[in-house]
């Protein structure tokens, strides 16, 4: 009887390692890509949760961030399938973060890298620490401080660096001036809770919030970040009063002797209760905060 129940016993567990079999040879999902006209001559092109865009001119082809080295070959594709004899003549990188800068190489033949001048620095200190996931980010071949503005075929970006933020010291802003299109990749978002990593290691709230303001003042109307949706200048505006409001509302919270759990509890930041990403990223925003501002009070 023993015996029955053993081999019982090994043929069940056989059957469940042949049905997870299949399981496990699975292919990994295939990625979601695509390439949407903004306006015009100005394209969105989305790889799974990371966006960037390109600009179509008559002398060829102005490209954001490559993303990474799977994409841009996907991209190099398209992009001859689409517009051919249209070479990337540029492509201008937001920052220097491997994934959303990796893949340069597949457009460097034709195209001139473009960044802000602490790219290098940046990527060097980044490769030092992860040499294996910054390995496809090619360096910046020229740079620029405060502004700097590509021309090709007739057509303008303007590059901007908007100040001091804590994500990277090297971002860039770009403004497109015909379409009326801003871009900033990881420096905003439409309808979405920021990233914790915003504001991590005592990053300033209050230069953050000017560097929005700045890229208020363009005369744009649509807005593209790197993460999510587009959407309208107010929706730059929105983003940036959730950053206002956890600064006051934090404070004031500090100033009356309250903790960081009282101030979570209290659901002081419910108006953006239906923005994505705040319950994942919410509280550790407000944890954040107060773990900055508390230290600016002493």
């Amino acid at each position: 009887m023993m015996n029955c129940v053993r081999c019982l016993a090994v043929t069940t567990a056989l059957v469940m390692v042949a049905a997870a079999a299949p399981l496990a040879q699975q292919a990994p999902r295939e990625p979601v890509r695509s390439i949407a006209r903004l306006t015009g001559d100005l394209y969105r092109v989305q790889n799974n949760d990371h966006y960037t865009v390109f600009l179509v001119t008559p002398a060829g082809i102005i490209l954001a961030d490559p993303i990474n080295v799977e994409l841009a070959t996907w991209l190099e594709g398209e992009l001859t399938r689409r517009f051919p004899n249209s070479p990337v003549r540029y492509v201008l990188y937001s920052h220097h973060h491997q994934d959303h800068a990796s893949g340069a190489a597949l457009f460097n033949d034709t195209a001139e890298l473009i960044g802000h001048e602490n790219f290098n620095a940046g990527l060097e200190a980044s490769q030092a620490q992860d040499p294996k996931r910054y390995g496809g980010v090619v360096p910046v071949e020229s740079t620029y401080s405060g502004r700097r503005t590509v021309t090709l075929g007739g057509r303008t970006v303007n590059l901007i660096h908007p100040g001091r933020t804590p994500h990277a010291s090297d971002f860039t802003v770009l403004h497109f001036p015909a379409e009326r299109v801003v871009v900033g990749v990881d420096f905003m978002a439409v309808k979405m809770v920021p990233g914790t990593v915003m504001l991590a290691n005592g990053a300033s709230i209050q230069e953050y919030i000017d560097a929005v303001r700045a890229v208020e003042a363009l005369d744009v109307d649509t807005v593209s970040p790197g993460h999510g949706p587009t959407g309208t200048k107010a929706d730059l505006v929105a983003f940036r009063q959730y950053y206002e409001r956890l600064q006051e509302r934090v404070r004031a919270g500090i100033a009356k002797g309250q903790t960081v759990e009282q101030l979570q509890a209290a659901k002081i930041m419910d108006e953006f209760k239906d923005w994505i990403e705040y319950d994942e990223d919410n509280d550790v925003n407000i944890a954040n905060a107060y773990k900055t501002l508390s230290a600016q009070k002493r």
